[in-house]
Formats: C-alpha cells, structure tokens, sequence
C-alpha cells in the first residue's frame, strides 16, 4: 500500500494518520513539526498533552531518513519545543514508501550541548550545524532506528504502534514520570516550583547546593517522601531535608528548606504526573543528574557523562596493555568519578577507590554500591578535591598505596579528567564572557603555572600535572585516553 509518489506532503500526512494512528490524535500541530501523534482527550484538556510521536514528512520516496531525522531535531531545537510541551517517546520520519522511528531518549542529550547555535534553517542541509547533528546521531540512528516500508512490513508496522504506541484512559491522567520526559518536566519545575522553595539559591549553589538535587528528591518519592535515603537533598512531606551529619558532639544535625506558598504550586504541580517512575528507570535518572545541571555550573566543573562505549573501549584497552588480571593485580583510584560510571564493568570491588568533588554524587555513588547498581565499596567512595585538598584527607588504606614505593607502582590513575579552560567559543568570538576563575583559582594551578604556563588555564592539563608530579611512579591511563580519541 505504499503511496504515490506524486502526492503532495498534506496529502500524505493525512493518508498515514488515517491509515495508522485513526485511534490517536493527529490534528495538534506544534510549530513547525510536520506531524504529531497524542493520546485523545474527550474531555476538555486541563493539562499537559502526552505524545507519542513527533515526525518529519517528506513528499516522494528519495530523502534520507538520517537526515529527515537531523531535519526533526535542528526544528525541535530551535524552537525548544520540548521546554514547552512534554516530550513523546518516539520520533519519526516517513515519505510514500515507509516510516521510521527512534525512542526521543535516544538522542536527548543532543538538545543539551552547550555552544551550539540553533538559530540555522532547518531545511538547509549545507550548514556546517546541521552536518554537527548529523555527525552526532548517524551512529544512534544506524543502531536504533526501526523502519517500516507500509506495503512489505505492514502487519509488523501495526504490531509495532499497537504495542509501544498505548492508549491510556481517555480525559485527564496522570503523566508517568520516565526517562524520557524527566528533564523537561523539570523545565516546567523550574517555572513552578522552585520559585516557591525559601532558598538563598545564589548563596547555595556556591556551596554546591543545586536545585536539581530538589527536582530528584521530588520525583523519587511517595506520597512526597523521598525513596532513597542517599539523595543528596530529601523530600520530607512539607520540607526538604539536606547537609545531613554528625557534629562533633556525635548528634545527627540536617538543614531544612521550607515553602513560601504552604507548598501550594509544589501540591498542584504535581498533581498532573504520576510519582515515583518506574523502579527500573531510578538508577538512570540518578546517574544522568548531569542534565539536570545548568551548562554554567557545568562549564565551571568541566563534569561531563562518560558514554558506556568509552568506558568499555577503554577497559578494554586497559586489559591489553596490563594484562587479562590486572584488576586482581592493581589497584584502582578514579579521582574525578562524578556518579561512577566510568567505573561501570569492573569487577574487583576491593581495589578500586573512587571520589569526586560534589557531596551530591558521592551520595548517589554511595546508594548505587548499596543497591548494587554500581560494583564498589561504600568506605571507598569518598568527596575529595583533587585540585585543592592534600593528600592526607584520602582514606588510610589509599594513602598508604600512595606513600609505598611497591603498592604506588601498582596504582591506575584511572579518569575521565574534567574539561573547562578559561576562554570557550562564545568568548573567542566576542559574543561571550572570559570565565577567568573557571580554572585558575584552583590550589594545583598556582602550584604549577610556572612549568605547565598557559595549559594550567585547562582543568584536565592541572590533574595530569598533579598526577605525573605528586603520584610519579603511578601508572597512568593516558594510553587509554589517546587510543580512545583516535578510535
């Protein structure tokens, strides 16, 4: 039943809504998204749309999918249509001949860069932005996609938006908060709610405090108390709860965060989604706290996600240079492990140390080794600035692996080291702030500006010099980083 050719690109979105989505409603129009998939409403619609599906059309059968796909995502982004509506879980691309799909999760870092200039024509395919995006999704979408040719794949098609493309009770439901729409329902959270918590909240991000440590106690909970005692910020009914500690009396103090409104807007917020997600979908909305994070504060931390292909590409690495046994035969300390996911695969929890500079991610880290969602030792895990603290704050047992000239030579520096410098792109081209304090204010830049010079202005320049200096017998995992670069 594949389509003319000759028709035009109305005609065919409507020839595909009544052929495939008649249960659904295809009539919203978004901007300038060619075609929209939601779950009908019979009643008056009071809250937010749930989508199923946005998608680029094409009239004729020659386009490529890829970069119908590209097309999709460059309209999305410049519009921020996600900041606006909640997210579908799939998007899709189809011509006369067939119809694709990829889960919107798939490719929702992509929104999130930072430096990167939305402001292109989507249509044209020539800019140097367009062929960034590209670049960036052609791996995913080769892996990913699912394609349907309507005449040969006809039934499978059916089958396919049967089973994944669910109707829910028809009127005002409650939104199921998952991995997908977690980070633009916290967009929304941002306008609403945070407003309304008596917070100092320039005073506290100085002090490593994020909102986005509230928006988690939030969305994991229950009847608005929080689920996993090792969230950095919890949700206790009509207040947050955070810096929990034992003072030096041995009594467990905490701080606590109130309402401005009697918790008004965070009560009719959220009323429209359904808390907590699914317990399959915590682990990840906990790790990928790092989109949640404002590219500001990100830029001055140079913190970023390790994709899982780099970590195992760099074991594997590893492996062949030291040998099949080396995490029996060498200990292992990541000093920049954010939530640990470079860490992910190794199978030794004895010899492997990890700390970072927020107390957020050592909490994460901590209820990860404690749920055994991440292979580690809880007493291993420890909050350690590895460009200012000395070395006499590690744990006992990793300073006494240092301090040994036979146990140091067994150690693997073993990161993914952080990424900020003191100009960016924004900046070299005169539209944008010199972030001057971003790396120099730190204790190992003073410490060795004189030998490194203007590296030392690069966060990960400043680890590699403390490392080769004050750890000099220590094997280092640079191989792996090069290999990996070059891959």
């Amino acid at each position: 039943m594949a389509y003319s050719q000759h028709i035009r690109e109305e005609e065919l979105k409507n020839k595909v809504a009544i052929d495939f989505f008649q249960s659904f409603d295809t009539t919203q129009i978004l901007g300038n998204i060619d075609f929209c998939v939601a779950i009908p409403s019979k009643q008056p619609q009071l809250f937010e749309t749930e989508y199923l599906l946005w998608a680029e059309a094409k009239k004729g059968n020659k386009a490529s999918i890829e970069e119908s796909f590209v097309q999709l995502i460059i309209t999305i982004g410049k519009a921020r249509t996600f900041e606006h509506h909640l997210p579908p879980r799939f998007l899709g691309a189809f011509d006369t001949d067939k119809i694709a799909f990829i889960p919107y999760n798939d490719v929702l870092e992509v929104f999130y860069q930072n430096d990167f200039n939305w402001n292109v024509t989507p249509s044209d395919h020539s800019t140097k932005e367009f062929k960034l995006i590209l670049s960036k999704v052609k791996e995913i979408l080769n892996s990913d996609v699912l394609i349907y040719n309507y005449t040969r794949d006809k039934k499978d098609l059916e089958r396919f938006i049967k089973r994944n493309f669910i109707v829910g009770k028809t009127g005002v439901t409650k939104i199921r908060i998952s991995k997908n729409n977690f980070v633009s329902i916290y967009q929304k959270w941002l306008l609403e709610v945070k407003p309304t918590i008596d917070v100092n909240w320039e005073l506290a991000k100085k002090n490593g405090i994020i909102d986005a440590d509230f928006y988690l106690a939030d969305i994991l909970s229950e009847h608005n108390v929080s689920l996993r005692e090792k969230l950095f910020v919890l949700l206790r009914e009509s207040y947050y709860e955070l810096d929990r500690k034992t003072n030096d009396l041995g009594l467990f103090t905490s701080s606590k965060a109130s309402f401005t409104d009697e918790q008004k807007a965070h009560a009719q917020f959220w009323n429209r989604y359904n808390r907590p997600p699914k317990r399959e979908y915590w682990d990840y909305i906990v790790e990928r706290r790092d989109l949640l994070v404002t590219p500001d504060v990100r830029e001055r931390k140079g913190s970023f996600f390790t994709p899982q292909k780099w970590v195992e590409l760099s074991q594997q690495y590893l492996a062949e240079e030291l040998g099949e046994n080396w995490q029996d035969e060498y200990y292992i300390w990541d000093c920049a492990a954010g939530t640990g996911n470079l860490l992910n695969g190794l199978t030794n929890k004895y010899n492997i140390w990890a700390s970072t500079l927020d107390k957020a991610d050592v909490d994460i880290m901590k209820e990860r080794a404690k749920n055994g969602s991440a292979n580690l030792l809880e007493e291993h895990i420890f909050q350690f600035d590895f460009l200012n603290d000395p070395f006499d704050k590690l744990p006992l047992k990793l300073r006494e692996i240092i301090s040994q000239e036979e146990s140091r030579k067994k150690l693997v520096i073993y990161i993914n080291p952080p990424y900020a410098e003191a100009g960016n792109s924004k900046q070299l081209s005169g539209i944008g702030k010199n972030k001057t304090n971003v790396a120099i204010s730190h204790n190992t830049y003073k410490k060795y500006i004189n030998k490194i010079g203007i590296a030392g202005r690069e966060l990960f320049a400043q680890f590699f010099m403390r490392i080769y200096d004050e750890i000099p017998s220590s094997v280092l995992a640079e191989f792996s980083k090069l290999k990996i670069l070059q891959a």
